[in-house]
């Protein structure tokens, strides 16, 4: 795969070969890198609007139980040179390790509590309106009380997909997606759990797992609700995966209206 530009792979200090030159081609990497290009032990990829927030946030991230991708900064200290990031590759892939995930979201949301929030809170993309929408949604099924205690924290909308598994080695958290506002804890482990069940490769009894999460019944309604909505702002969807969200959903509803008796 060609490389980045020269001025980028300068601007970060890119590696050379033993006489001073650069290597002539990289390895291209998939979705979970942006589809960027590693050059040694780092990844170039297109900085996307969040991209100095998330690196930010990463340089001094700490989750108990988890790897964090550390980025690497331009020659005057930014996070981004000319539209590029660079990120220090960690070993693995995305897998189906559902109940892993979770669990690194939630202890994500405890790492997350004192971040600087994002940049854009009056965005009005198609993942900020669907996030809008889906927490103003209601019905029988919803509770909002369940959430009042609640801590709010920024989500991280992505987590299944951001992150790497590789044996033995903890979760590597490669980037991070915030949610358009805070929302309660839990939310993230929400999204990980209804993507799971979108997917199927997970079974419904994840929800009873991790049952004990304050609202996660709620929190879960708005994580499919979100996807859903996401969906349906997609001009590429497919409806096989309409057909799961709403699969999912209806599960989740029945779930619900059980729970509260409805």
């Amino acid at each position: 795969m060609p490389l980045p530009p020269e001025h980028v792979l300068s601007a970060f200090h890119a590696e050379t070969g033993a006489t001073g030159s650069r290597r002539a081609q990289g390895d291209q990497l998939g979705p979970v890198w942006d589809n960027g290009i590693k050059v040694g032990d780092v990844v170039y990829s297109q900085a996307g609007p969040f991209a100095a927030w998330s690196a930010k946030v990463r340089e001094r991230l700490s989750v108990p139980g988890a790897r964090v991708s550390r980025p690497v900064l331009a020659s005057d200290g930014r996070h981004t040179a000319a539209g590029w990031k660079a990120t220090q590759f960690l070993p693995g892939e995305v897998t189906g390790r559902i109940d892993e995930a979770a669990q690194t979201a939630l202890r994500l949301d405890d790492a997350m509590a004192n971040a600087p929030a994002p940049p854009g809170t009056h965005r009005d993309d198609a993942f900020a309106r669907a996030e809008r929408t889906a927490w103003a949604e209601t019905g029988e099924a919803y509770d909002k009380a369940a959430l009042a205690d609640v801590p709010l924290v920024t989500a991280h909308t992505a987590l299944l997909t951001t992150t790497v598994f590789y044996g033995a080695h903890p979760p590597g958290i490669v980037d991070l997606v915030p949610s358009q506002s805070a929302r309660p804890a839990g939310w993230g482990a929400a999204l990980v759990i209804v993507d799971g069940l979108i997917a199927q490769v997970v079974d419904d009894d994840i929800c009873q797992r991790f049952g004990h999460v304050p609202g996660m019944q709620e929190l879960l309604l708005r994580a499919v609700s979100y996807r859903r909505h996401i969906n349906d702002l997609n001009p590429r969807s497919r409806s096989n995966v309409r057909s799961n969200i709403e699969r999912v959903e209806q599960f989740l509803v029945s779930r619900a209206s059980a729970i509260l008796g409805r």
